[in-house]
């Protein structure tokens, strides 16, 4: 039976009402990771070292779960387009059940595998325990984060961002509060150290997960789940063509970050501890990018799916412009407030210095990250996810490891190594304008 396709786009396809709540709630996100460091700083610099490389571990092994959450979004997307909210639910059921099931694996090996990981970046002794303990509680909880992950992209992916925003909110400021409480003790509850705030994480991803579900089972939310099969082979096929591909892009953008912070471990505990809170600052402008990003990869997805491919394209060159015009100002704001908002969080005079140069620099990329996250989210929202995955790998090889080998066998200081992601951003975005201009992806998911 043929489908009949929608003549225009869905008004709901507007870029604030996608991007504006999706930034919000990675605002909120990156408000809680400082508020975490901040709370664990207390402890002192090798208690925030320990949580830094247990968090980037966790989000390295969490490609398998974003992977999975980027075919959902352009499957989820394009069939919302296709007014076809059956085929919707088909997806969101699937890619929950292989989630799943990914989570579970996970809590198997990890175990195994928490300490030669976090010690990857030289932790020794008791933080070393401490930190592989930490990213050993955060996997085990990690069964109901992969949920919340599949419901909150797939309503974003069919024009609903409000709603994972409201409800993670409230997982957020338990998630602070418990963090307190658990890593100090409050009344009876003891003092857990660093590892309360590993608990504090992941009873507020519980919370959150639990949330989702009983709405969703409640017919609640924008997605209603229907009783149908939806364990089909083509239907599998084309989530993991589209999965596998982001996949390796993620998995070579988790090994590039996981690489650099390991040459930069080897400048010290200072020069560490400087990149991983400066990240944590960044993020709060990189936020912005991921919201452009998901707000453009549901309007592509959708434009494609109601058989309009030159809307989707204008509606990326649209969003490209306001993006960039965005996070430049936002990053001019961070780089010359640097010293102001680096000294917030640590008090150390070397921590802090490293710290400047690095927020000054990623300032600087912020223009061209915004190409990177505004035309990467077009791509996948097309269910073009080789593209990406391309562009991760070159960026990733001449701009990171090779120039940050060059200049750490030159014996030059950590202020080039930093230097070296301003290289790994203008290849990426190059190439993303390039890419993006042949306009190959409008045909992408049909290939999927």
């Amino acid at each position: 039976m043929s489908l009949t396709l929608p003549t225009t786009p869905p008004k709901r396809l507007s870029l604030f009402k996608l991007a504006g709540p999706t930034i919000v709630g990675n605002l909120l996100l990156s408000i809680v990771h400082l508020a975490a460091i901040k709370i664990v700083a207390a402890l002192g610099s090798d208690a925030v070292a320990a949580v830094i490389a247990a968090d980037r571990i966790y989000m390295a092994v969490q490609l398998i779960i974003f992977s999975i959450t980027a075919g959902t979004t352009a499957m989820v997307a394009y069939a919302w387009g296709a007014n076809n909210p059956d085929e919707a639910d088909r997806v969101v059921k699937l890619s929950a059940i292989v989630t799943l099931a990914a989570s579970v694996v996970l809590c198997a090996v990890m175990p195994w595998l928490a300490r030669p990981l976090v010690g990857i970046f030289g932790l020794q002794g008791e933080m070393l325990d401490q930190s592989a303990h930490y990213l050993t509680l955060l996997i085990f909880f990690n069964i109901f984060f992969s949920f919340l992950a599949v419901i909150s992209a797939a309503l974003r992916a069919a024009g609903d961002a409000m709603t994972p925003v409201w409800v993670a909110a409230i997982g957020n400021v338990v998630n602070i509060l418990l963090a307190y409480a658990l890593v100090y003790g409050v009344g009876f509850v003891p003092a857990l150290g660093i590892q309360g705030a590993a608990y504090a994480a992941g009873l507020s991803y519980a919370l959150v997960a639990v949330l989702f579900y009983l709405l969703w089972r409640k017919q609640r939310l924008l997605l209603k789940p229907m009783p149908q099969p939806f364990l089909e082979r083509a239907r599998f096929r084309k989530l993991m063509r589209i999965a596998v591909p982001a996949g390796i892009e993620q998995f070579i953008f988790n090994v590039s970050i996981i690489a650099f912070m390991w040459v930069v471990s080897l400048y010290g505990t200072e020069a560490f501890t400087a990149y991983g809170i400066g990240v944590n600052i960044l993020s709060i402008s990189i936020v912005i990018g991921m919201g452009f990003a998901i707000a453009t990869a549901t309007m592509t997805g959708q434009n494609l799916g109601a058989g309009q491919p030159d809307e989707a394209e204008h509606a990326a060159w649209r969003n490209l412009k306001i993006s960039f015009a965005t996070m430049a100002v936002i990053g001019l704001v961070l780089g010359a407030n640097a010293r102001i908002i680096g000294s917030f969080f640590i008090n150390d005079p070397l921590v802090l210095d490293y710290l400047v140069a690095l927020t000054v620099m990623v300032a600087v990329v912020q223009p061209m990250m915004s190409i990177e996250f505004t035309l990467g989210g077009a791509l996948r929202g097309a269910g073009d996810t080789r593209s990406p995955a391309r562009i991760m790998a070159t960026g990733f090889l001449f701009g990171r490891v090779i120039l940050t080998a060059v200049f750490y066998f030159l014996e030059l200081s950590v202020y080039w190594i930093y230097a070296a992601l301003i290289a790994d951003y203008i290849i990426k975005s190059s190439m993303y304008l390039v890419i993006f201009r042949r306009g190959n992806w409008k045909t992408a998911y049909s290939g999927a």
